[in-house]
């Protein structure tokens, strides 16, 4: 008896000195960088901007991957599952708490099977339109909306998308009806918006702010607290519904059981280059705000899910409700941002 406790400690002893080795030398080889979402969205945007710098911080490169489906859930269920070693990392954003109010079931368990490694930045939700829309601001959009119930078409990238959860917001604030079109990802929801197939849609600053300035759209209101720099003459939703917010974070994870020494170097690494003066530059003219800061704060973040909550109880009606999640074996046909 006494032996096979000795084997079993021996082991584990072994175990845990290989994975702190293993630690010690990181990186060796590329890191996957796991994006949730479809090419083009906010998320991505920000994934690639953070990769192409972590190279020379790192030693090796940082390669961004395209997982879309199922709201961000089969791209961070390939992440929950991957090896804890640092190398299979996930750059997502708010939709990782916001599922589980949305989802009758997930493949992972979101707080238990992730490790915040760090917030890289925010974006207010941006509402935008078609140009030749029948109205210019929130109010003429809601009395417009009100003289023509469901007659206001609204593109999602997917259902259950934070862009959604903004648009619901929206109906319940105005109690006007509008008639919500799901798409396949941000790039088909946006070539109907910029061709006019549909009116208008929420979606990240730095996801429209492109179109805008190109003037393939034009923007109605930003949902947050105050105007935001990179479009400084567009009004907030609160000006006319106070209290109206819809902020999305940007952030990295890693699966748990992932080294601290690993977590913290991933942090560090990422925190130097969000000091880049070119990345802060860029997010300035894509409308992002950079975070940082440690674990610690992105964990206090992550887990304060009390905000979020609120919004998706009172966003989930029953003929709205969305069901059990595929998981990262199982790939569905369905949206992403």
């Amino acid at each position: 008896m006494m032996h096979r406790h000795l084997q079993a400690f021996t082991m584990a002893l072994a175990l845990t000195l290989a994975g702190t080795a293993a630690a010690a030398g990181y990186p060796d080889h590329p890191i996957r960088m796991i994006a949730p979402f479809a090419p083009g969205g906010g998320s991505d945007v920000v994934a690639r901007l953070v990769a192409q710098k972590l190279m020379p911080i790192l030693g090796q490169s940082v390669v961004v991957e395209n997982r879309p489906g199922a709201s961000g859930i089969i791209g961070a269920d390939h992440v929950a599952k991957a090896a804890p070693d640092g190398y299979t990392i996930l750059m997502t954003n708010s939709a990782l708490t916001s599922n589980p109010w949305l989802y009758k079931s997930l493949p992972y368990n979101t707080e238990k099977d992730f490790v915040p490694v760090i917030e890289l930045a925010s974006s207010p939700t941006l509402l935008a339109a078609y140009p030749k829309a029948p109205f210019n601001t929130v109010p003429e959009l809601v009395a417009y909306a009100k003289q023509n119930p469901r007659h206001v078409t609204v593109g999602t990238p997917g259902a259950g998308q934070m862009s959604h959860l903004a648009a619901e917001m929206l109906e319940q604030a105005s109690n006007a009806e509008l008639m919500m079109v799901h798409y396949k990802g941000t790039a088909n929801s946006l070539a109907d918006l910029i061709s006019g197939n549909i009116m208008m849609s929420f979606g990240t600053v730095p996801g429209f702010v492109g179109q805008i300035k190109a003037g393939k759209l034009k923007p109605i209101a930003v949902a947050s607290a105050q105007r935001v720099p990179a479009l400084p003459d567009v009004p907030t939703v609160a000006e006319t519904y106070p209290g109206f917010e819809m902020t999305v974070w940007f952030g990295v994870f890693v699966p748990a059981g992932t080294p601290a020494s690993v977590v913290q170097k991933l942090n560090a690494a990422m925190g130097e280059a969000l000091k880049d003066p070119a990345v802060r530059s860029r997010f300035a003219d894509e409308g992002l705000e950079p975070a940082a800061g440690t674990p610690a704060q992105f964990d206090a973040l992550f887990r304060k899910a009390g905000g979020l909550g609120q919004v998706h109880q009172g966003t989930r009606h029953p003929h709205r409700g969305l069901t059990e999640a595929a998981s990262s074996d199982q790939p569905a046909a369905t949206s992403n941002e």
